[in-house]
């Protein structure tokens, strides 16, 4: 994954209690659309077994900041996303 790539929530991150509020599953409820964004920064792993880390820009004004929702770093880890299919 590098910058410029589409991205969107993975099954792993639609899991997670902190971005409850953007998984598929309430989006599909809400009958809104699938969160996309793009991937604007990719970070180098700072110490030895750490992961790269990943900064999004959200198609949507209010999409979460990282992968602690609105509050914390704002990053995701590789998990967190999945590319956006073309079909």
């Amino acid at each position: 994954m590098q910058a410029g790539d589409l991205v969107t929530l993975s099954a792993y991150a639609n899991g997670l209690d902190t971005l409850y509020s953007w998984c598929d599953r309430l989006r599909h409820h809400k009958k809104k659309p699938l969160l996309v964004g793009l991937v604007i920064k990719v970070s180098p792993p700072r110490w030895t077994g750490d992961k790269q880390s990943y900064e999004v820009r959200w198609m949507e004004p209010d999409g979460p900041k990282g992968r602690h929702g609105k509050w914390g770093l704002p990053h995701f880890n590789r998990k967190d996303l999945k590319f956006v299919s073309r079909s």
